[in-house]
């Protein structure tokens, strides 16, 4: 019994001899910490280790993730970092664990950098209300900021794109505000110039293409009273509205009759146009739209003049026309076609273009916030023009025994203008060269019998765009069979 207790004594001090043998755990990192921009990406760091061990991530940390998480002894570690769009950078830190060691490593992820040139974006509108989506700044967590007293609100703002609502310009005139998008910290990543025109239709958007003005020749040599008309295209990118668009003409002093002392007609007149006639579409701003590259045809008379001569043409489907209630010259109204209004004129006689092409012709529109009665009593404009007449110098006054009423129009309210006149006795434009530096017609000389049943169209280039050098001498072509000639 004695033997048998010293082999048990001699095993057990054999035993503890073999376990304070055992290697020490170990654990070790090839890395402290971990930096990366805020684009993210992959980044790896080693353990060193002898037994098995464990990585703790913290809960808030969710941008990242790390593979594996738990394994024995040496091992390669992957960690995926999202990128961050926000103004301050972010940290966490990972602790791995093997039995009684820990040690620790730091990620930190540093801000978005923001641009030493921050973007610049300049966008055109015009005065009615819009909304304006433009790109959002990416790769950043952002805000914007418009003037408080300014006249754009800020919409939707998602990682794509950034809404705007500009307000209507009723003031007259143009304006401008800048939004800026910034870091939530204010550093400015891009800069948007919102430049809101007063027009609604803006300088060469709406062209005059067409002037039909010469009227058919029937079986007697004579043309129907009222077969002429005018054609307006949309020469834009987008659909425009003809309503209150004023239609306008200038015809006491002809383009032949010769002017002293200057080429053009009215050099009293150096930044605005001289006219007797306006006729002003109607609607209340969104009634008449008219698509991009699409006319509209305005007849002095919307009637089928084809039906008594087969060489005319069928007016009865026009766009609008000029209807005018007088007693002494009675009109026709096509009820199916809306009329324009009547502003102004100098004739009493039923409104007709001059046959043989002695005016000139203007599309304007009134600032927004101005009335007709105001227009009319600020820019009335008494002519007195010195012609020669027999060889002998003559002023309208003496010619009318009074001076005639026109008004005058200042060119920036000008859409587009036309001087007409005969190459034969050509002398002076009503419009100056700022509005049409040339003159387009039908026929060479005077009354021309040529010119019956012709017309003068405005060219178009390579991509079928209207041409507008603001000289018709070029941008016109003469003598054109009608476009509605069928």
């Amino acid at each position: 019994m004695k033997l048998y207790k010293t082999i048990i004594l001699a095993a057990a001090a054999l035993f503890e001899v073999s376990c304070s043998n055992d290697p020490e755990t170990e654990l070790e990192l090839t890395a402290e910490n971990i930096q990366v921009s805020s684009v993210g990406g992959t980044q790896t760091f080693n353990i060193n280790c002898n037994a098995d061990w464990t990585i703790s991530v913290p809960a808030a940390a969710d941008w990242l993730t790390v593979n594996p998480t738990s394994g024995s002894k040496s091992a390669t570690i992957t960690v995926t970092i999202q990128p961050y769009e926000d103004a301050t950078g972010r940290s966490t830190t990972l602790t791995v664990t093997s039995e009684n060691l820990v040690r620790s490593l730091s990620i930190v992820q540093t801000r978005p950098e923001v641009p030493a040139d921050p973007a610049e974006q300049v966008v055109n509108v015009r005065a009615g209300a819009k909304e304006l989506t433009i790109d959002a700044p990416q790769g950043y967590v952002y805000k914007v900021s418009a003037p408080k007293d300014g006249f754009i609100t800020v919409g939707d703002c998602t990682k794509e794109s950034i809404v705007l609502t500009v307000a209507e310009n009723a003031t007259g005139k143009d304006r401008e505000a800048e939004v800026l998008i910034l870091t939530t910290d204010d550093k400015e990543l891009a800069q948007v110039t919102v430049k809101q025109g007063w027009r609604y239709v803006n300088p060469g958007d709406v062209l005059i293409e067409e002037v039909f003005f010469t009227g058919t020749l029937n079986e007697t040599n004579s043309t129907a009273v009222g077969e002429q008309y005018i054609k307006f295209t949309n020469n834009s990118d987008e659909t425009l509205y003809m309503d209150g668009l004023i239609f306008a003409a200038e015809n006491f002093f002809y383009s032949q009759m010769t002017s002293v002392g200057s080429y053009w007609a009215h050099p009293e007149l150096e930044d605005a146009i001289c006219i007797e006639n306006a006729y002003r579409f109607p609607g209340n701003g969104t009634e008449h739209p008219v698509e991009a590259g699409k006319s509209i045809i305005l007849a002095l008379a919307a009637q089928n003049y084809s039906a008594d001569n087969a060489n005319a043409i069928d007016l009865s489907g026009a766009d609008f026309e000029i209807y005018e209630e007088n007693d002494r010259y009675p009109d026709i109204d096509n009820p199916d076609v809306p009329n324009v209004d009547v502003l102004f004129k100098r004739s009493q006689s039923l409104t007709s273009l001059h046959n043989r092409g002695y005016e000139s012709y203007a599309l304007f529109a009134l600032p927004p916030a101005m009335t007709l009665e105001t227009f009319e009593a600020e820019y009335k404009y008494d002519v007195t023009i010195t012609f020669w007449m027999n060889g002998a110098p003559l002023t309208t006054s003496q010619l009318l025994s009074r001076a005639p009423t026109a008004y005058r129009i200042p060119n920036e309210w000008v859409v587009d203008g036309v001087n007409c006149g005969v190459s034969q006795y050509f002398n002076a434009p009503q419009f100056n060269s700022s509005i049409d530096a040339g003159y387009t017609g039908c026929g060479t000389v005077d009354n021309d019998q040529t010119r019956f049943g012709k017309s003068t169209i405005r060219k178009k280039d390579a991509k079928g765009k209207l041409v507008d050098t603001n000289n018709s001498t070029n941008d016109f072509t003469g003598d054109s069979t009608p476009s509605l000639k069928k």
